[in-house]
Formats: structure tokens, C-alpha cells, sequence
């Protein structure tokens, strides 16, 4: 059994060595072959066998056998065959070195083994086995034969076998290898892509147009084109080229053979192909399509109009104009509004507290506050910061800024600017919003002031007050708690005993010398003395009687004596028969057997000549100074005693001075008034809020306030501001706590208490005087317009000034015509007597009345038939008769046929005069049916003609009051074509064409009588001043 197993073993072992040798190989020429191998295994199997046993039984002995068949499992080994698959080297090869090598039978001389029973020879050597050798170009058996191998190929020395070099390929080699193969026996691949070609030999690649790269698969880079991308594109505008052809290929946007041309109007994108869809006719953009929007519109379709206040191209210019006036959204030109003008809008028509289409009305602005009052409609635009319809009111509270539109962001209750918004800190805070407090150390307003407390107290950032400490107080907290009451503000009152300290912090009791407790009222055991009672006396107890519990000094029997009654000797000896000299100093004894000194309370040393060290006293130099608090840094070395510095008192120092007294032993008295606090160290005086000065006997100056008077006051509208915290009193009509808020609306007067109860609505409230008239009324009631009342007094002024002036005019006028009349009249009488000297009447007897034309052409003077004066109701007879011709010149004398009479020549306006007769004839008081041949006199003016003042005035212009003529007519310049630059005729000579007849023609004429002196009979003559033609 065992050598069975053994050659199993041995089996599996050496199965595993050829399993992990063929496994081991690597490389080509490896195959795969099923391998049987035996395998030993173990098996169970079921065993019979009989077991014997015994029973009672009727024999001698009683025991009888019995068997039975029981079955059993039992090993067992075989070996069995199984199959695996290893991995070996094919037939042909054979394993070196971890790899399959083609195997040759017959070694190869002058080569090496390529392939199963194949040597690949050396240069120079052939056959089978590489042992044939020929010279370059010869073949076979004793190289007798000459290779016919083409293109440097070599040819096999035993078979004449051509071995075509790289590229080549045939019998002869004199083929190239065909077209996707290169290399020896054209056994590579071409691995040109795009259609490149390989060379035959090297396999280099020559690319398609449009290709580069080692392997042709790379497109020509841009800008370049054609056969090895050596041609370089022409396109335009980051355009690109087709590789192969050169044609360019557009970006979007551009067009054209070199896409040089942009997309035509109305187009856009990849190859112009998409249509602008543009409003107001806009074009697009040739490559994004946007649309570019004339000026005045914008938007993704240029449907949108620019925006309030802006214009132009994409609305990106802002408007100028002012006023709330708009503007052009294409050309930016301001559209004014009623009441303004100018380019921009910035001029008002009416001046600047005018207003209304004529600028007739008053603005009603409180101008000191008004930015503009509007010249068409007089609305107020109130300056920044200000409101009401009037501007009369500073923004409420927590508003600000134009029209008191915006909310104020301060907090802990500021204020802020009604013009800008800048918050205005109350005092204690600072910070953009006032949200910060003062940094410790720091108060009042914008906590630019140093907080001056002392001993740790820290000061209210709003007014500087010292929050002191506990123990502290004053001021400045720079004063302890006096010697009754401790803790904080010293409201709490001490509780120690016997003249015990009390710690103005806490109240805790220190005891003086010889006092315990927790409020010392209670005196040290016996044998104790000092502070707290921590000494021991030293007092011999038999010979003395107590000991001190303040400084421990023992009080000895009688006859006995010494520090600690320790000697019966007299002061200053000491021994057995004390008649030994004692050396110690100051008070203290010698110890009665050796004489050493026994040193008196604060004295040490060998002779008690020195005192306790510094911070020591008392009985042998044990105590320790109390702390102390006021005080000199140590304490008397016999007593204990602390010397206080100045301004202090108490067992530890730790008291100030009482109030009213301050100085060394606190003997020197205060001088403050007004509640003045005074330092208890230096006794200056630390004033109360609102006080200064060097006994606070002085306010503080206008506008300060405060501790030290250092605040300055904000008030703005004020009478004054209180001198101890600042708080501001009003002037009539403002409130606030600056002062800087006028009245609500509907209250007035101190305090803004009183309320505004008006009866109309022609009252305003007044914040300060109440109900007051509105703008533009006046009167008890307000119920006068003010312009009305000033347009009454403008007219009752301007009447005055009328009648004034009128009475001055008529009475100049008056005066004038007086004088006037008088020189006229006088001049008329001496005229009239000159011409009456010269003139010559003549009257024909033959005439019958009336004759039809001899008559004189002056009106005044006619021939009449009977001897009177000239009557009113006669005829008077003229060359003006309507039924003759009117003659600019002389018509012959006055015989002839035509019965004219021979006048002055005067050039009329024909057409004039007609007018003029004819308003003659209209008039039913000149003219009627029977009285056609009726003239009114003619005035003739020729004042207006004559230089010379004293000129003869032929008519009056005015007729006398008893006149009967019935109407003048007048004539002009113009009418009677006056030449004013001809030299005029004088009286005299005016008279003498009058009067004088004109030479007769040369017919015969008749004989007239002479009028003289003689026959005045005959004729009647009519003197001026008879004559009612020449009254005045």
C-alpha cells in the first residue's frame, strides 16, 4: 500500500514539472494538445462481515454463540486516467529558452533556421543546408551559372533563385509591388488613408490634394489647399478653402467667389439664406440677424421705441433736456412743456416768481426752499429735502431727498438729513446707519468725546456718565465710599465693629488690632493679640497679670518688669543680683540669665536698634502691615499705624476724605458751587452737567453743553438748548428734538400745541403765527384779492394823476386860445384896414341883378344891387358854381361872352374837390332843390404853406357865434397843390392879385364907373367891423 502511494506521488510530481515547463513557454509557435495522466484517488465502499455474540442459554455453561451480518463503509485507492490541455510547441519547433524555434534536421552551415526544416542563408551562400558558396551574379554547381535577376536582387547560389530587394517582386524581380504593398517581397501594407499612395519601397506616403501627414490623414491645414497643401487659400473674412479644390466656403454672413461680399439687405447666416424679420424697415445684421434699429428704436425687432429720456442709435445716447421736458428719440431734440423754451429746455418764459400764460400771477413758493416754480401751471418743485405745496415744510421724520420720496435708514432713533439721507447719530452711536456704539472709552455725538471715569467704571456712551464700580462714586468715579456704606453707588451700609475697616467694595470687615469676627465685635482670646489675633503673647505667665490684644505689651506683677515680665531687676540691669549694666536700646530688657535683649515692640537687632523691616511691626517684628488701600507702603513699625496719603482716611487708608474737605488729613475746606463735586485729593472742582469754570460758577457758553461743557449743540430753529444735557428749546413754530421740524399740519404756536382753526380756505396754518392769509388774499377775512385791491389803487392813482394832468391841459389851453384870440384878432383888424385902403371897386350900370359872374372871387366882398351891407340871406355868387368848369388858369376878363370873371390862378385837385362838394350836397343843412347854385365858403389853409408867422390868414378857421353860414369846407395842402419851396407872396402882394383886374384883351371895353370918395353914393361898402362875416 505504501509503494503505491509513493509512485502516485511521484506521478503528480512529475506531471506538475512537465505542466510548469510547458506552461512557462512564451512567444509564437505555441499549440494546444490534450495530455492523458493517471490520478489515484480514494473511494467508499459498503463491506459485509459477521460479528459473534453470545445469549443465555439451557447448556453448560448457560452461554450460547450467535452471529449476525452487519455491513460496513471502507476506503479504498484506484487509479484512474483523466485528460488536460497543456500547451507545448508545434511540430516543426522545439522549446529553447522559454520559446518555440523552428527546428531543421540538418544544421544550417553558413545561416540559421527560419522555419521547420528551412535555413535562411548568409550573403554569398546557398542550399539546403548553407553550405553552397558563388561570386555576385553566378548560380549552381561551381557557379557555372549567371543570375538573370533585375533591379539589384540577389540571386540564390544553389537554385539561381532571385531574392528581390525591397519594393520588387516577380521571377526576375522586375515588377513593383503592387498597389497597397511595399517593402521586401511586398509583404507590408500600405497604410495611407484618403487615397494616398505608398512608395513601393519605403512605404512613404504621397497624399491626395486636400491631405497631409505622415499617413495622409490629416486635411490640409487653413489656409492652405491643393497637392500637398502647398497652395494657399484666397478667401476672405475668416473664410475657409475646400481642401482639395480651393473653393472657399463662407463664414455666415459673407458671400462671394472670396466671400469679400457681406449678405445682401435683407438677409442673413450661413449662406444668406435666412430672412431679416425686422420692423420700421430696420436691416439686419449680415451674420446674426440682429436687427440694426434706425435711431429712436430698439429691441430684438426694433418695435420697441427707446426708452424715457434716451435717443439715438440703439438708444444709447441719454437726453439733455431739462424740466421734464422729452426728446426727440431719433435726433435727441427737446420737446419743451408750457412756461419753458431753449435748446435743452432750461430757460422759463416768465421770471422766476411768475407764472401762468401772460406771467401775470404770483408764485406762491416759499421761493428760500423752492427749486423751480413751474412757469405754466406755478406747481412748486421744492428744493431736496423739502415738501408741502408751498416748500414751506422740511421732510417728516425718517424721509428724505427730492419730494421726500426716500425712507431713512438710521437706527436707535437718528435722525437723517432731509437732503442727502446721511444719518445723523444720537449721541453714543456712530456708524453709516448709526448702528454701532460707541467704543469704550468714547461718547456723545459721533462719539468724538473721551470718556474721563476712573477705577474700571465704564461711562454711558450717550452722555459720558461714569458708571462706577462698586466702592467707587463721584463723577468721575474717582471717590471710594466713605466709612459707613460700601458696594454699588455706596447705597449699602457697613456692618463693622470697634473701629473696624469696611472694604468699600464688599463690606467685608477689617478688624483693627485685637478684634475678631466676621464684623470684629468680638476681642481676642486670651494669649492672642494683633491683627486677627494670630500673635501669641510672650508674656511670662507668672509674672504678669495680661497681655494687650492690640500690640500683645504685657502688663507685669508688681516688682516685675521687662518686654516680658521677665526680670524683678529695675529698668537697665539685669543678673542674679541685677547688678549687671543692660545694653538694649529703646525701651526693651535683657533677659534676666544672660543678659540677651528682649527687644520692644518694632525693634530688632542684637541692641533693638533697629526697626521692624518695611512691611513689619509690632512684638518681635511678627505682624504684617495691614493691605493697604490709600496709603504709604508700609505702616509705623511700633503701632502699626498706616500714614494715609493725601485725601484719605481710615485704619487701611481706605476712605476719602468727607465731603466739603479734602487735602492732607483731609483739614482743608471745598469752594464748589452748583453742586460741584470736589476732588478730596486736590480739591478742584468737578462741575455738575452745564457748569464750568474753577468753582463751577459759570454756564457754559452758548451752544455747549455737557460735562465740561466739551458737547457743542445740534439745535437748529432754537431759543436756547439747556446747559446739561443738550435738550433743545424750540423757537415758536418748530419741534423735534433738533429743532429741525416745523409744526404738523393744523398746528402752530410753542410746542407746536395750539391747533390752526381757520373759517376759510383762504387761511394757511402757519406753523408759528397760525391762521394767516394764503398767498395772493388780503384783507380782515382774507376775502380781497390781492391783485384786485392793487389793480383799484393802480386806477384810483391813475385817475388822480388824470385829472391832474387834464385840469394842467385845459388850463394851458384855455390860457393859449385866450392869448391866441387877442393877438389874432388884432392882427386880423390891421390886416383887414389894409386891404380896404387898396381896393378898387367897379360896377357896371348896364348889368342886371344878378349878373352872372361879376362878382369878386373873395368870398367876403360881393357886388350887390342895393347901397347896404352884405346880408346873410343874399346871394353870393362865385366862380365855383357847380355848373361851371373849374380853370386852373386865367380865363380872360370879366366882358367877355363866356361872363367869367378873371381870378388868381390856383391849382386844384379836381377830384378832391369833388369829394368835397359833394359832402356838401349831402348835407341838407348847405344844399336844397332851390339853392343849387348856393356855395358854402371855402377856408382855404394855407398856414401849413407861409414861413413867416405874421403871414395873413385869409379865413378864419372858427366861426364867430352870430354866423349864419350855414358850413365850411376845408381844404388841404394836397388839395390845393401848394408848392412850399416857391417863394410865397406877402400880404400886400396877395391882396394886390386879389383885387387888381387883369389886363384887358384888346377888344374894346365897356365903360366902368370909378368908384371914389365922390359918388359913394352910388355903391355901398361894407366896413369889417359892420360886417357879421368879420365878428369875432
Amino acid at each position: 500500500m505504501f509503494r503505491l502511494i509513493l509512485f502516485g506521488w511521484l506521478l503528480a510530481c512529475m506531471a506538475l514539472l512537465v505542466h510548469s515547463e510547458l506552461t512557462e513557454l512564451d512567444g509564437p509557435n505555441i499549440c494546444k494538445r490534450r495530455e492523458s495522466y493517471p490520478v489515484e484517488v480514494v473511494y467508499t465502499e459498503m463491506q459485509s462481515y459477521q460479528e459473534r455474540g453470545s445469549n443465555w442459554c439451557l447448556t453448560i455453561p448457560p452461554r450460547c454463540s450467535t452471529y449476525r451480518i452487519k455491513n460496513r463503509i471502507v476506503n479504498k485507492t484506484k487509479t484512474i486516467i483523466k485528460n488536460r490541455i497543456v500547451r507545448d510547441c508545434c511540430d516543426g519547433y522545439v522549446s529553447s529558452g522559454g520559446e518555440c524555434v523552428p527546428h531543421c534536421t540538418d544544421h544550417c552551415e553558413h545561416g540559421r533556421c527560419i522555419a521547420p526544416e528551412k535555413c535562411k542563408c548568409d550573403h554569398g551562400y546557398g542550399g539546403p543546408a548553407c553550405d553552397i558558396n558563388c561570386p555576385s551574379g553566378w548560380y549552381g554547381r561551381n557557379c557555372s551559372m549567371q543570375c538573370d535577376c533585375l533591379n539589384n536582387a540577389l540571386c540564390e547560389p544553389f537554385s539561381g533563385e532571385c531574392e528581390c530587394a525591397k519594393g520588387y517582386t516577380g521571377a526576375r524581380c522586375s515588377d513593383v509591388c503592387p498597389e497597397g504593398r511595399f517593402g521586401a517581397n511586398c509583404i507590408e501594407e500600405c497604410r495611407c488613408e484618403n487615397g494616398g499612395k505608398c512608395h513601393h519601397v519605403s512605404g512613404e506616403c504621397s497624399c491626395a490634394p486636400g491631405f497631409t501627414g505622415p499617413l495622409c490623414d490629416m486635411r490640409c491645414p487653413d489656409g492652405k489647399h491643393g497637392a500637398q497643401c502647398q497652395q494657399d487659400c484666397p478667401c476672405q473674412n475668416d473664410g475657409k478653402c475646400e481642401p482639395e479644390s480651393g473653393a472657399c466656403i463662407c463664414n455666415p454672413g459673407w458671400t462671394g467667389d472670396v466671400c469679400a461680399n457681406k449678405c445682401p439687405v435683407g438677409s442673413y447666416g450661413p449662406g444668406c439664406e435666412l430672412s431679416c424679420e425686422c420692423y420700421k424697415g430696420a436691416p439686419c445684421h449680415h451674420i446674426s440677424g440682429q436687427c440694426e434699429c434706425p435711431p429712436g428704436y430698439q429691441g430684438e425687432r426694433c418695435f420697441d421705441e427707446c426708452p424715457l429720456n434716451t435717443f439715438g442709435l440703439n438708444c444709447t445716447q441719454n437726453c439733455s433736456c431739462e424740466n421734464d421736458a422729452t426728446c426727440d428719440r431719433a435726433t435727441g431734440v427737446c420737446i419743451c412743456n408750457a412756461g419753458w423754451r431753449g435748446d435743452r429746455c432750461e430757460e422759463r418764459i416768465c421770471p422766476t416768481d411768475k407764472f401762468g400764460p401772460d406771467c401775470n400771477q404770483t408764485c406762491e413758493c416759499d421761493m428760500e426752499h423752492t427749486e423751480l416754480c413751474h412757469p405754466e401751471t406755478g406747481r412748486c418743485q421744492c428744493s431736496i429735502g423739502w415738501s408741502s405745496a408751498q416748500c414751506m415744510r422740511p421732510c417728516t421724520f425718517l424721509r428724505y431727498g427730492l419730494n421726500c420720496e426716500q425712507t431713512c435708514n438710521c437706527k436707535n432713533g437718528a435722525k437723517c438729513s432731509p437732503v442727502n439721507g446721511t444719518c445723523l447719530c444720537a449721541a453714543g452711536f456712530h456708524g453709516p446707519t448709526c448702528e454701532e456704539s460707541c467704543a469704550p472709552g468714547t461718547f456723545g455725538q459721533d462719539c468724538a468725546l473721551r470718556c474721563d471715569c476712573q477705577n474700571g467704571a465704564k461711562c454711558v456712551p450717550e452722555t459720558g456718565q461714569c458708571l462706577c464700580t462698586a466702592g467707587w462714586k463721584n463723577i468721575k468715579c474717582d471717590r471710594p465710599c466713605d466709612l459707613n456704606h460700601f458696594g454699588q453707588d455706596c447705597r449699602s451700609v457697613c456692618d463693622c465693629h470697634n473701629n473696624a475697616a469696611c472694604n468699600p467694595q464688599n463690606g467685608s470687615c477689617t478688624c483693627a488690632a485685637g478684634w475678631m469676627g466676621e464684623r470684629c465685635e468680638r476681642k481676642c482670646d486670651a494669649g492672642k493679640f494683633g491683627h486677627e489675633c494670630s500673635q501669641k503673647c510672650q508674656c511670662d505667665l507668672h509674672n504678669s497679670l495680661a497681655c494687650d490684644a492690640t500690640n500683645g505689651r504685657c502688663v507685669c506683677k508688681q516688682d516685675w518688669g521687662g518686654v516680658h515680665c521677665e526680670t524683678n531687676c529695675r529698668t537697665g540691669y539685669y543678673g542674679e543680683n541685677c547688678n549687671k549694666v543692660c545694653r538694649c536700646l529703646n525701651n526693651s530688657s535683657c533677659d534676666p540669665d544672660n543678659g540677651n535683649c528682649i527687644c520692644s515692640p518694632g525693634w530688632t537687632g542684637t541692641d533693638c536698634s533697629e526697626p521692624c523691616p518695611t512691611g513689619f511691626y509690632g512684638m518681635e517684628c511678627k505682624e504684617r502691615c495691614p493691605e493697604i488701600l490709600h496709603g504709604n507702603k508700609s505702616c509705623d513699625h511700633i503701632t502699626g499705624e498706616i500714614l494715609c496719603r493725601t485725601g484719605y482716611l481710615g485704619l487701611t487708608c481706605e476712605h476719602p476724605c468727607p465731603p466739603g474737605l479734602y487735602g492732607p488729613g483731609c483739614k482743608l475746606k471745598c469752594n464748589c458751587e452748583h453742586g460741584g463735586e470736589c476732588n478730596h485729593v486736590s480739591g478742584q472742582c468737578q462741575c455738575l452737567p452745564g457748569w464750568t469754570g474753577a468753582n463751577c460758577n459759570e454756564s457754559c457758553p452758548t451752544d455747549t453743553y455737557g460735562q465740561g461743557c466739551a458737547q457743542r449743540c445740534r439745535c437748529l430753529h432754537h431759543k436756547v438748548c439747556r446747559k446739561n444735557d443738550g435738550m433743545c428749546i424750540c423757537e415758536t413754530g418748530w419741534t423735534g428734538t433738533r429743532c429741525d421740524e416745523v409744526c404738523p399740519e393744523g398746528f402752530y404756536g410753542e410746542h407746536c400745541m395750539n391747533a390752526c382753526a381757520c373759517p376759510s380756505a383762504n387761511f394757511q396754518c402757519h406753523a408759528a403765527n397760525g391762521c394767516v392769509c394764503r398767498s395772493g388774499y388780503t384783507g380782515e377775512n382774507c376775502e380781497e384779492l390781492i391783485a384786485s385791491q392793487r389793480i383799484a389803487e393802480a386806477n384810483d392813482k391813475s385817475a388822480g394823476r388824470a385829472s391832474v394832468a387834464l385840469t394842467l391841459v385845459l388850463l394851458t389851453l384855455f390860457a393859449f386860445i385866450t392869448f391866441a384870440v387877442f393877438f389874432y384878432y388884432r392882427r386880423r383888424v390891421s390886416n383887414l384896414k389894409t386891404e380896404i385902403a387898396h381896393v378898387h371897386y367897379t360896377h357896371d350900370t348896364a348889368t342886371t341883378w344878378p349878373p352872372s359872374n361879376h362878382n369878386f372871387d373873395n368870398p367876403v366882398y360881393g357886388m350887390q344891387a342895393e347901397t347896404r351891407l352884405l346880408q346873410n340871406n343874399a346871394r353870393k355868387m362865385n366862380n365855383l358854381d357847380q355848373r361851371s368848369t373849374l380853370s386852373t388858369e386865367y380865363s380872360g376878363d370879366d366882358s367877355n361872352a363866356s361872363g367869367r370873371v378873371g381870378s388868381y390862378s390856383i391849382n386844384y385837385n379836381h377830384d378832391l374837390l369833388n369829394k368835397n362838394l359833394n359832402a356838401d350836397l349831402t348835407n341838407p343843412n348847405v344844399y336844397n332843390d332851390s339853392l343849387k347854385e348856393e356855395h358854402v365858403y371855402d377856408e382855404i389853409k394855407h398856414k401849413e404853406g407861409y414861413k413867416d408867422p405874421g403871414e395873413y390868414d385869409h379865413l378864419d378857421y372858427s366861426r364867430p357865434s352870430t354866423s349864419q353860414k350855414p358850413h365850411y369846407h376845408r381844404m388841404n395842402d394836397t388839395m390845393l397843390n401848394i408848392n412850399h419851396d416857391e417863394e410865397k407872396p406877402n400880404n400886400l402882394k396877395n391882396m394886390t392879385v386879389l383885387l387888381t383886374k387883369p389886363e384887358p384883351p384888346t377888344e374894346p371895353e365897356p365903360q366902368h364907373e370909378s368908384f371914389d370918395n365922390t359918388n359913394i353914393d352910388n355903391v355901398s361898402t361894407a366896413s369889417p367891423s359892420s360886417s357879421p362875416e368879420f365878428r369875432k
